[in-house]
């Protein structure tokens, strides 16, 4: 039992007052003489011994009267914390996609509002964090309005995140109890690690809530398998959870025009290919939809189909007929210029240049290729069997990538590829083994600053390296590609290599890019410097982060934009090209945690299916029980007790 006012106590002090009044409160008897003595002793007897019992009963109720009065005026009550402990709730609200599946009571973010509305007492004030948001000492009224008003989001956040913030929340907040409710469908890709759950020291409940039926299908992903002059094929990714059905219908349009319709069967748990052809033309703005009940944000999936912009590449120096065979007119701008021919004010209009086996590099070239660089160019360097090293060196240290020492001439198999590197990532299946390795008998020994290789030899040195720097990278080949110095131009690995370096030096359009990833989108386009790039649909528009290059505009995206459709990027309202964004299809896959498992060992998590029941629980501990009311009823009993002593015990 606790009090309110435990200084009222102190009055029970004074209950010594009457206890001194009785003891010496002293009653003189009056003799009166009687003829017959002997008859009254016994009389007289029995009449003091009942009159100090009733004093004594009269004192009793009295203390006791005046005892639970003091006690009511201080106000006790029971309660499993202290009187001056304040209570601060944080509820964590998963409003990701995923809750957009359903229960009898409707969608599971649905549900978990309304049972928090009805559940939160209205006396306390309550933190709100949901994955885009944060509420902080929200009354009733104002708890009850976030969570009618509360929108699905893309964004997913972890535990240790959640964890964070609620302690934030609660930062400047002394002598308080935190209590901290996370309710979530707890899907499996948003791994909790245990470094998270060791370091939990308040208390936490989870509530984890499920569907009625663990059911999906959905729309994953889309690409072209086949491209002619005439038509486009693109094949889509079906995916389900747990069911199985004939015929599903997948629908194509073009813009609002349906263009194609097919079914597909579905095997339980079984991926499906749907194949459209579409005529090859230059912009092509797709939906695929299709019919299904359970999550509604994975029925659609939205793709571009831009005309390819070409790749401008120049090689300076040795005329070679190889490289005109990678660099196709097809995907590329290419052209070769000997040295004496070359245009300088035509670099800065290039995405990647080459300098293919020169012996020296001019000091003119060198300046210029050093702001090419800095511009955002890629620059592929293969020296000539004559390096002047000087030179070389010169262009190296201008744009501080380290140097090259010496000639060596020895026969070097080349063997160590680099299967990691995002230049090969796609290359080959597998790792390649038995693999014919082509040979060099000279190479420079290579010593760079931040090199990472992509294929070295077999003692170690690299053969090709890659340095990047904020805006551009540049490929440096230790050796001549002359034949009487190296076979590498026979070998498989030339072609892939070689047409890497001119992909990567400009941002290909892709069909679609993932809400909250960070996408990379590159305009071939030149801009003022006053001038910014936005993207923007019908309802949306916003400025992303750029940078501005000589001959292009790097644009990255991630937070925005968060709804899927599509948007163009414009300059001056003239549009540039049209992008389509998707939502991330992580929340498609139905696999869930197994809470009591992870955390079976941390006693200050509780976990529970019902919301209501751990409110329950919440409210039972902050509930304060007082007791005013039953000590100031004893102390009305004790008076009438005294009452009724003084009218009916007869002395």
């Amino acid at each position: 039992m606790q009090f309110k006012h435990p200084e009222i106590l102190y009055a029970l002090l004074l209950l010594i007052i009457p206890i001194i009044v009785h003891l010496f409160q002293l009653q003189r008897f009056v003799k009166i003489p009687f003829t017959n003595v002997q008859f009254l002793k016994q009389l007289k007897l029995e009449t003091r011994k009942s009159s100090r019992l009733k004093k004594w009963l009269i004192l009793a109720t009295r203390l006791l009267a005046f005892t639970t009065l003091i006690f009511a005026f201080s106000q006790p009550f029971f309660s499993d914390s202290k009187k001056d402990t304040e209570y601060a709730t944080t509820i964590y609200l998963d409003n990701s996609l995923s809750m957009q599946l359903k229960t009898q009571q409707g969608e599971l973010l649905k549900m978990a509002t309304q049972e928090i509305i009805e559940n939160s007492k209205n006396n306390t004030s309550v933190s709100l964090i949901t994955n885009d948001k944060v509420f902080q000492d929200l009354d009733q009224k104002s708890l009850k309005n976030e969570l009618l008003n509360l929108k699905y989001s893309t964004k997913k956040i972890d535990f240790n995140t959640i964890i964070l913030k609620s302690n934030q929340l609660n930062l400047t907040k002394t002598n308080s109890l935190n209590n901290l409710i996370l309710i979530s469908d707890f899907q499996n890709f948003n791994k909790i690690n245990s470094n998270d759950v060791t370091n939990v020291n308040s208390s936490i409940s989870l509530i984890k809530i499920t569907p009625e039926e663990i059911l999906n299908i959905s729309i994953d992903s889309v690409f072209i398998s086949n491209i002619n002059n005439k038509e486009i094929t693109l094949k889509a990714i079906v995916n389900n959870t747990n069911t199985e059905r004939d015929n599903v219908s997948i629908s194509l349009y073009k813009n609002t025009i349906l263009v194609g319709k097919t079914t597909t069967p579905l095997s339980k748990n079984k991926t499906a290919e749907v194949e459209f052809k579409i005529p090859n033309e230059e912009n092509f703005s797709g939906t695929l939809r299709l019919d299904d009940q359970n999550l509604p944000f994975d029925n659609t999936l939205f793709f571009s189909i831009s005309k390819p912009e070409k790749v401008n590449v120049i090689s300076v120096g040795k005329n070679t007929e190889y490289l005109s065979k990678i660099y196709t007119n097809k995907e590329f701008n290419f052209s070769q210029k000997r040295i004496n021919n070359l245009d300088y004010n035509d670099i800065q209009n290039q995405h990647l240049i080459i300098l293919n086996e020169l012996e020296k590099i001019p000091v003119a070239l060198i300046n210029t290729l050093n702001e090419f660089v800095k511009n955002g160019g890629n620059i592929v360097l293969i020296p000539s069997k004559n390096t002047d090293l000087f030179s070389y060196n010169e262009f190296l240290k201008q744009l501080n990538l380290g140097s090259i020492t010496e000639s060596i001439k020895k026969e070097l198999k080349i063997t160590n590829i680099n299967f990691e590197h995002p230049l090969l990532n796609d290359v080959f299946e597998k790792k390649v083994l038995n693999f014919q390795y082509p040979t060099v008998s000279q190479h420079y020994n290579l010593k760079l600053t931040n090199s990472s290789p992509i294929i070295s030899l077999e003692n170690g040195r690299p053969f090709i390296s890659e340095i990047k720097n904020s805006k551009g990278s540049v490929y440096v080949f230790s050796s001549s590609l002359d034949n009487s110095i190296s076979n590498f131009k026979s070998s498989p690995l030339i072609v892939p290599i070689l047409y890497n370096f001119g992909k990567y030096s400009f941002e290909i359009p892709q069909l679609y890019y993932t809400i909250e990833k960070e996408n990379v989108i590159e305009i071939n386009t030149s801009i003022k410097k006053d001038e910014i790039l936005k993207l923007k649909n019908e309802s949306n528009e916003f400025i992303p982060l750029q940078q501005v290059f000589y001959n292009k505009v790097k644009l990255t995206t991630n937070e925005l934009p968060n709804e899927s459709g599509f948007y163009n990027i414009t300059s001056n309202n003239s549009t540039l090209r049209s992008v389509s964004y998707n939502y991330n299809r992580k929340e498609s896959d139905l696999n869930y945690m197994n809470l009591r498992e992870l955390f079976k060992d941390n006693k200050n998590i509780t976990i529970s299916n019902s919301i209501k029941e751990t409110f329950t629980k919440l409210n039972e501990q902050q509930e304060i029980k007082p007791l005013f009311k039953w000590f100031l009823a004893l102390a009305i009993l004790f008076l009438l007790l005294e009452i009724f002593i003084l009218k009916f015990f007869k002395v």
